[in-house]
């Protein structure tokens, strides 16, 4: 079993949402953030979802 860790070098250039085709600065978040290849406004949209997670448990 391999468990060397990974980091993820490549994303999709298009947007896993809509299919919008990625920005440079969309495609450099991605790769920071390790998260889904996502626009800007899919992207947008996540970051009140992930703000009413960290309420309900506390952080």
């Amino acid at each position: 079993m391999d468990l060397e860790e990974r980091t993820l070098e490549k994303t999709g250039s298009r947007c896993e949402v809509c299919g919008a085709k990625l920005t440079p600065q969309e495609l450099q978040t991605v790769l920071e953030s390790g998260g889904p290849a996502l626009c800007t406004i899919h992207a947008a949209e996540l970051e009140p979802a992930l703000e009413e997670e960290d309420a309900e448990f506390g952080e």
